[in-house]
């Protein structure tokens, strides 16, 4: 798509006095491109909006019980809670980007359908393309390279994670903040009194926006004094005082709030898996980080092959002894950095605008890029949102100084725009495809990251819980991703793919192996309890167990095939501190029946029904039990379970009385509390049996 006009504006001249007019007359004549941008946009996104909930779309929108209501009581929830509450344990705090998610599901009406979440997010975008368009201005001066420059930018499929991605919605408003914000501090910087005094509030309005949505907001004032620094202006340092306070105060109250809610909030442990470079010592984490800049510009310029993951081994440690292939590649992105480094400072003073670029790249790019610190990713797309700007003016800078060397004619430059802007947008639109649903994202992502543990077990559990499982191609996966974490020790590696694996031997009737990679990934999951406990502590945190109760379950399951009813029973109550689920109950109550203990059997499934009223299969179950052990007692009325029997009574207040010490047990001293006044409340049973 080009914007018609004069295609020679592209030459502009490369040095100005200063980065911009000192207002934007005019704003008429920009309606045409912005809207053309639109409009291509929405051509590149137009199937995105039939992609379902994937990824941590789920997790954000069907478990997040504080969006699905717009009430004081949520309100107040989604900002004295982190951003994961009641799924899990973070460091995030984004109670703006929850707030949308609210908007979205409870005043829209859009629940759980996907299509309004992705109209939303598409909305923020076309708002975020915009704005990068009015950068492209301040930058280049003309109207030309500033929409070559947002079209770039707004069709890359680099972006498609933070777009088509429901869960992307947080890179899209933290984008949208520092995008803001920042124009909004150029604008007050050219005016003065009532109107200085509103671009300023505009100002820390994008501010708080930004970081209350993504903790990388706060780079706004870092982008700032880079503007300042590139392009030094006629207003001195102290005129320009107040616009840094305006953008400071937000994300000092962000910080101060944030640190607040974590501290109320068990302590976040990062998986070796994850993030590889959090068991690297201080230079192989480094220069792996550095290789992994260089994957990002690889991506920008050929993005190809795009994953939804990276994780552990996709982007293995820098090993020193330079045997490898990445090892090289690691050797060369430091050479390829230090070059860049070079020509940004050879740009200072002849091409602004290719130093501003590289420089805005790396700086919004610092807080993820495990350089300064290290996060829960070693490398994510979702991360390129807002640096990839940079990027983009980059590249127009170096498409304008190709045209006033070479000089081609206006059509060959619009031809040149046009193409690029169809391979981009028919990029994204395909990569969209791959956003679909979650079997077509982990079949992307093996295929473009075929080292990640992650992509194979997450492929692996899809084949495994559909409702027809595939069992070869489950078994196919399982073992890919038993290979990438063979050999690390039980503290780096992941439950989730020995659970996914014993799973699938186990369906196949392969028990031995079944009971092998168990046993394992047991170990495994003993370890990141034991990690996770011992981080809280230092924190000076009380937390309970923590793990993956689908292993136990499994676990179970294959002990109780194998005649060992002791050692299933031992495996499933540690898994049911973990999360009493339905199934430990069943479970728990088959091996006490395979061990002849049937008082305990049945109590058993009545402290499964005391746990969760709603069971109504273990209901049954004891329905079942007392016909088949005492048909003729009070216990049973019309065939139902008659609870005013008194040996049906005895047993609900002893099942209550099981399920608060094991609740005291797992430190969750509220659903204890509940219990214990429902059974004597409700139920009658003996205050006194709770003390």
């Amino acid at each position: 798509m080009v914007l018609p006009g004069k295609l020679n504006m592209l030459r502009s001249k490369p040095r100005e006095k200063t980065p911009a007019p000192s207002v934007w007359p005019g704003w008429r004549r920009h309606l045409l491109p912005i809207a053309a941008l639109w409009v291509a946009a929405l051509a590149a996104y137009s199937n995105s909006f039939r992609a379902e909930l994937v990824f941590d779309s789920q997790r954000a929108i069907l478990a997040d019980t504080r969006i699905q209501a717009a009430t004081a009581q949520n309100l107040h929830e989604i900002w004295k809670e982190d951003y994961w509450a009641g799924t899990g344990s973070s460091a995030l705090y984004r109670p703006f980007s929850t707030l949308t998610y609210l908007f979205n599901y409870a005043i829209l009406g859009d629940g759980p359908q996907p299509a309004g979440y992705h109209w939303v997010n598409l909305a923020i975008h076309a708002a975020n393309v915009a704005l990068v368009y009015w950068l492209g201005l301040l930058l280049f001066r003309e109207r030309l390279p500033a929409f070559a420059f947002a079209a770039i930018w707004a069709l890359h499929p680099v972006l498609t994670e933070s777009v088509t991605n429901i869960a992307g919605r947080p890179d899209l408003l933290g984008g949208f903040g520092v995008l803001a914000g920042f124009l909004c501090y150029v604008r007050a910087g050219q005016t003065s009194g009532r109107q200085r005094a509103a671009w300023l509030a505009a100002l820390a309005a994008g501010a708080a926006v930004g970081v209350f949505s993504k903790e990388s907001g706060a780079v706004l004032p870092g982008v700032m004094i880079l503007f300042d620094v590139t392009f030094p202006r006629k207003n001195s340092w102290a005129f320009r005082v107040p616009a840094y306070l305006a953008a400071a105060a937000p994300i000092a109250l962000f910080l101060a709030m944030r640190a607040r809610v974590l501290a109320q909030v068990s302590s976040m442990v990062i998986s070796f898996c994850d993030n590889p470079l959090l068991g690297a010592d201080f230079w192989t984490a480094r220069i792996t980080a550095i290789r992994v800049l260089a994957k990002y510009l690889w991506l920008f310029f050929w993005p190809a092959q795009l994953s939804a993951d990276y994780s552990y081994n996709q982007v293995p440690l820098f090993g020193w002894k330079l045997t490898g292939g990445e090892d090289l590649q690691a050797v060369f992105a430091v050479l390829l950095w230090i070059v860049i480094a070079a020509l940004a400072i050879g740009a200072f003073r002849r091409a602004k605008p290719a130093f501003f670029g590289i420089a805005f790249f790396l700086g919004t790019l610092a807080p993820t890029s495990n350089l300064l610190l290290r996060i829960g990713s070693i490398m994510a797309e979702r991360f390129l949102y807002l640096p990839s700007i940079g990027l983009a003016g980059c590249l127009v800078w170096m498409a304008q100084a190709a045209i006033r060397r070479w000089k081609p004619a206006p059509t060959a430059v619009a031809a040149v725009l046009g193409v690029a802007c169809l391979a981009l947008g028919a990029r994204t639109y395909a990569r969209n495809f791959d956003w679909q649903n979650e079997r077509s994202l982990w079949t992307a992502a093996v295929q473009a990251a075929p080292a990640s543990q992650k992509a194979h077990g997450n492929l692996a559990g899809l084949f495994l819980n559909d409702p027809h499982p595939d069992f070869p191609a489950a078994t196919h996966e399982v073992e890919q991703a038993l290979a990438i974490v063979a050999g690390l020790p039980d503290n780096r590696s992941v439950t989730s793919i020995y659970a996914n694996a014993g799973m699938c031997y186990r369906l196949t009737g392969d028990l031995p192996k079944a009971l092998a990679v168990l046993l394992r990934g047991r170990q495994v999951d003993e370890a990141w309890n034991q990690a996770f406990q011992e981080r809280n502590r230092l924190d000076g945190k009380s937390v309970s167990a923590v793990g993956t109760p689908r292993l136990y379950l499994d676990l179970g399951r294959v002990y109780l095939s194998l005649g060992q009813p002791g050692k299933a029973l031992e495996a499933l109550l540690a898994g049911r501190l973990i999360h009493p689920e339905p199934d430990f109950f069943e479970l728990i109550a088959q091996a006490y029946h395979a061990l002849a203990k049937r008082d305990l059997e049945v109590t058993t499934l009545f402290e499964g029904v005391v746990a969760d009223n709603g069971q109504s299969h273990l209901a049954s179950l004891i329905v079942d039990f007392y016909r088949e052990t005492a048909p003729q007692s009070c216990a049973l009325a019309n065939g139902s379970l008659n609870l005013n029997c008194p040996e049906v009574h005895v047993r609900v207040c002893t099942a209550a009385r099981n399920v608060v010490k094991m609740y005291q047990q797992m430190r969750d001293p509220d659903s204890a509390a509940n219990v214990s006044q429902g059974a004597v409340r409700s139920l009658g049973c003996p205050a006194q049996m709770f003390p």
